[in-house]
């Protein structure tokens, strides 16, 4: 195709600039256009030659017109001039060519009522050739041998995609264009013209990179995509199919559409073509088929295609899957030592319960979801590399067991989470992940949760807290405690010979400190768990060697010496002193040591209930509002 027109921006906005080592092409065009795209090839090399200077090549500078044809100096001696132009190719491998155009901007002519013009494609140079070492000719693109309306200042425009298309077709890098007068004008002087230095010769590829699927990356339902049989079975995401599409194409990255075909395995001919809009370039895109697309019972094959709007990939492989929304029957529940709570019986501390779960023969039934609580519902996540929906199978979840035939039994063991009473919850589930109804079973447990005790009196902000832990009754075999402080992660303890356990911390919390300690026994058994909490009064720490009685029972005596040492609140670090008083008395002030602690000594003289009354005293003097009341009572003498 050839044609001319007026001087006037080209297709996608290209123009030329000097740089420091020659000629570069480049885009203003700022906004993604969708495929096919315009591009402007950097070019390798534009000049002429002189038939005067046979041995000269001319590359062009930013003032002088480009020769075309015959022309005279100012000398009025005879120049021939032909013009060649090389572009870098190398970014379009891969890539499919649409078409691609050169042009051609006059900026002067000998004579506007003449006009005679041809590009030659010829064997690609990267250096502005000389007129005795032209390079070889290939074949003849276009010509124009008409006047044109504008002139001068007309651009002539060259069809030249079939020659772009060839070089990239055999990776050539290089691809190299000679403009010239026809041989039969070419020494007539009124022919001649002169392009423009700046926008002499252009060339604009419409080019683009063809998507492509990722058959490695087919996932319907959650599932990777398969050909092996038997077909995954797929329930409520049957209808989520999705694929993975790539384009090269920077401005195609956010418009990578995906297609969908999808037919019963018995039936070819009922093939449906669905439609994903918005996908992204090497993301999971997805394809939600209709309601009603998808019968319960039937096997059905899909394949999936990308595009970008202008070309489209080789379908997928293909994939396959048989859609089950058929749930299964409920199972019936058996224990060989936790008894049914309608039977009056409890189950045995210390002994995990043994379960056994049935699928009454019902093959549809592959194994069974169980807790001692609610059991929740089957999600799927877009965790995965790709964006891909991914789909745990119901049946590699804790809290599942898988049956030892297609609707047979399986037995569980199981540990209790409480005491009183407790109910089992459990369904069945088939191979799709559909579940049945729930079954519940009740039973008693005793308390097996294990005791904890403070060992080193009430605990105290900024002490160390010493605990004890003691089986439940009935728990025996007790090898280890299982134990987490503020929710952190479980520590372990290993018991002694009578089955109890030590764990010390220091209270460095001022809002106070809560655990939880299990205990594991030699037969398996792992006890519920047993809690422990303290929160700290906000005044200050107060304890006795002989004044202190955990039952409440009267300690000491009348004449009997005991010394009480303050510590300071929770959080404090400013503790100076304490103003403290027994039963009201005149209060009393003590310094505090390095340490904020301070210790009395204290003599009753008669017997009954005492209250000491301590509070802080910051450095500044300021005495605080919060006050701890210790209260205790003095033994009577002897009888």
């Amino acid at each position: 195709m050839l044609t001319s027109r007026p001087r006037r921006a080209v297709v996608g906005a290209l123009a030329l600039t000097l740089g420091v080592s020659g000629l570069s092409l480049i885009t203003t065009a700022s906004a993604a256009v969708a495929a096919p795209h315009y591009d402007g090839p950097p070019a390798v090399q534009l000049g002429w030659t002189d038939s005067a200077t046979p041995k000269k090549a001319y590359p062009i500078d930013s003032e002088t017109n480009i020769p075309l044809g015959t022309w005279q100096d100012d000398t009025g001696k005879s120049h021939t001039s032909r013009v060649y132009a090389t572009y870098d190719l190398s970014a379009y491998e891969g890539k499919k060519i649409y078409g691609a155009n050169v042009f051609l901007d006059e900026r002067s002519a000998a004579d506007c009522g003449k006009r005679a013009v041809e590009i030659w494609r010829t064997k690609p140079v990267t250096a502005t050739p000389t007129w005795n070492r032209a390079p070889e000719p290939l074949t003849k693109l276009g010509e124009i041998l008409t006047p044109v309306q504008f002139c001068p200042g007309a651009s002539i425009t060259f069809d030249v995609g079939a020659a772009v298309q060839d070089a990239v077709a055999h990776r050539q890098r290089h691809i190299t264009f000679e403009i010239r007068v026809p041989e039969q004008y070419e020494s007539d002087a009124s022919y001649g013209r002169g392009l423009h230095p700046y926008r002499g010769v252009q060339l604009s590829t419409q080019f683009n990179s063809v998507p492509q699927i990722d058959n490695a990356h087919l996932y319907n339902g959650g599932l990777p995509c398969t050909q092996l049989t038997p077909y995954p079975r797929i329930g409520g995401f049957a209808r989520t199919l999705q694929a993975v599409g790539t384009d090269a194409d920077e401005d195609d990255e956010r418009s990578v559409k995906t297609e969908v075909a999808i037919w019963p395995k018995a039936n070819p001919d009922a093939r449906q073509v669905f439609t994903g809009e918005y996908g992204l370039s090497g993301r999971a895109n997805t394809v939600n088929l209709p309601e009603g697309t998808l019968t319960d019972g039937q096997s059905y094959v899909w394949q999936a295609r990308v595009t970008d709007g202008a070309d489209y990939s080789p379908w997928s492989k293909k994939c396959f899957f048989t859609h089950d929304r058929t749930a299964p029957t409920a199972p019936t529940i058996t224990s060989s030592n936790y008894p049914l709570d309608t039977t009056g019986g409890q189950g045995p501390a210390g002994v995990a319960g043994i379960f056994t779960f049935s699928g009454n023969g019902n093959k549809d039934v592959a194994g069974f979801e169980y807790s001692w609580r609610e059991l929740g519902t089957h999600g799927c996540s877009a965790s995965g590399n790709y964006g891909q929906l991914e789909c745990v199978n119901p049946l590699d979840r804790p809290g599942s067991v898988r049956a030892n035939t297609p609707g047979g039994s399986a037995t569980v063991t199981l540990n209790p989470i409480g005491s009183g009473p407790q109910t089992l919850t459990v369904r069945s589930i088939d191979l799709a992940g559909n579940v049945s109804e729930t079954v519940q079973y009740r039973t008693f447990l005793p308390n097996s949760a294990p005791e904890v005790r403070v060992e080193n009196g009430a605990p105290q902000w900024g002490e160390e807290v010493t605990l004890k832990f003691v089986p439940a009754p009935g728990v025996t075999g007790v090898r280890e405690y299982e134990i987490s402080l503020d929710g952190k992660e479980p520590e372990t303890r290993h018991a002694q010979e009578d089955g109890a356990g030590y764990f010390s911390f220091v209270a460095t919390n001022p809002e106070g400190h809560q655990l939880t300690v299990r205990s594991h026994s030699d037969n398996g058994f792992v006890s519920p768990e047993g809690n422990w909490f303290t929160y700290f009064n906000p005044g200050p720490g107060v304890k006795s060697d002989v004044y202190y009685s955990p039952d409440g029972s009267a300690v000491g005596g009348v004449g009997v010496e005991g010394t009480f040492t303050f510590s300071p609140p929770p959080g404090w670090t400013d503790t100076a002193a304490y103003r403290y008083s027994f039963d009201d008395a005149e209060p009393t002030e003590v310094p505090a040591d390095e340490n904020g602690r301070a210790t009395i000594t204290w003599t009753p003289t008669a017997s009954g209930y005492v209250t000491l009354t301590v509070h802080p005293v910051r450095a500044d003097g300021t005495v605080s509002r919060e006050a701890t009341w210790y209260s205790f009572e003095v033994a009577a003498p002897a009888a």
